[in-house]
Order: structure tokens, then sequence, then C-alpha cells
């Protein structure tokens, strides 16, 4: 048994992954749900029961939100970011975060997988509106050193893209949480140096918003 456990524990050191990390399951093919019912079932919501979402669920969450597809558009060839959300210049400049009451997690999508950064329940921190019954929070944040070239001279104009990139994301993130009977809501009103601690940015890093993700049943 010691043995097993010894080999389980170097298999993770090798990988990267320590015993705080979440390592998330592949997205489902499908999720049995029209497109057009996810939309009409999505809906905001402030008020969650405390319910606690399965790794499954939050994996097709995530990767919804700012994951990596199998593989590149290979008819128009509009993006080969490979990302599951629109990105100017080609450029992965997105990262999102989860905030949950066992801490905050960086969500890595070449190697599906949320690192721990902090086990502290920092969501109030984040934002005077922190909803607790919340299952979880998700945060986006723009990579200011990855501007595409075009916009390096204009800052104001890249947090304008930026801020439309993530969108779609929580866009994305919505209707599959509606698809797996779950409510969100988008905010703004965040606290961006407490979100930027709170998550271990590096200075080139900037908070853009969060949603709240939870169940009301």
């Amino acid at each position: 048994m010691k043995r097993s456990l010894i080999v389980v524990l170097l298999a993770m050191l090798a990988l990267g992954v320590s015993a705080q990390d979440i390592s998330l399951s592949k997205p489902p093919a499908k999720l049995g749900v029209d497109v057009l019912d996810a939309i009409r079932a999505r809906a905001a919501s402030r008020a969650f029961v405390q319910k606690d979402v399965s790794v499954a669920d939050l994996s097709a969450i995530v990767w919804a939100g700012n994951g990596q597809k199998a593989s590149i558009d290979a008819v128009s060839a509009a993006s080969k970011a490979n990302s599951t959300i629109p990105v100017s210049g080609d450029v992965d400049y997105i990262n999102l975060y989860i905030l949950t009451p066992k801490g905050v997690y960086r969500y890595e999508p070449a190697a599906n997988v949320l690192k721990q950064v902090s086990t502290k329940d920092a969501r109030a921190e984040v934002t005077p509106e922190a909803i607790p019954t919340a299952a979880f929070m998700v945060l986006y944040s723009m990579d200011t050193s990855k501007a595409p070239a075009f916009m390096k001279g204009n800052p104001a104009q890249f947090r304008e893209i930026a801020v439309a990139s993530a969108s779609y994301g929580a866009q994305n993130i919505g209707i599959v949480a509606a698809s797996l009977k779950l409510s969100s809501i988008v905010m703004y009103n965040l606290k961006a140096d407490a979100a930027a601690a709170a998550a271990k940015m590096p200075k080139e890093e900037v908070p853009l918003f969060i949603m709240q993700v939870g169940y009301t049943q």
C-alpha cells in the first residue's frame, strides 16, 4: 500500500501536479441538450443553494470558458489559437481563474488542469457582492504583455478587445452551465488590486470581471 502511494506521488510530481491541483476531465462530446433549449434555460441569479459542483461538470464549464479545442478550424483558418473563445491576433491573452471555498485556481488549458495558487476563500475580498452559496466564482483577466502587435500602442483599445474576448467565454459558460442545471451571473463590481493579489497574478496581468455560478435548487 505504502509503495503504491509513493508511486502515485512521484508520478504527480513528474507531471507537475500537486495534491491540491484539480485534474480536469475531457469535455463531453455532447451534453444532450439542444443549444436553443440551453439558451432558453440560461438564467441570471444572485440566490443559490449550497451545493458542490462535480469535477466532470466543472471541467465542461471551464473548458467552454477558455479551453483548447481538439483541432484548428481547417475551413476558415480564422483562428490558430485553438481556443474555445475568439482572440484578436491569434494571441492567448485571456486567463481564467476559479475561486471556491477551498481556494483559488488558475486554469491551464494546455494541461487541462486547475493549478491551486492559494488555499484561501478569497471571494469576499474580490468583490463586495460575493455570494457564499455559489458553487464557484470565475475570474477573467488579460495579459497585457501579450497584446497583438497592432494594439501595442493602444492599451485602452486592447482592454476593450480583451473584455470582448472574455465575454465570449462568459457566454459559453452561461450556456453550458444552464445545460447542467446551474445558473450564473456576470459582475463587473470587483476590487482589481484585491483580485490580482488573491490570484497571485504577475504585474502584467489585469483582472477584467467575474462570474458567480451555482445551483438554484
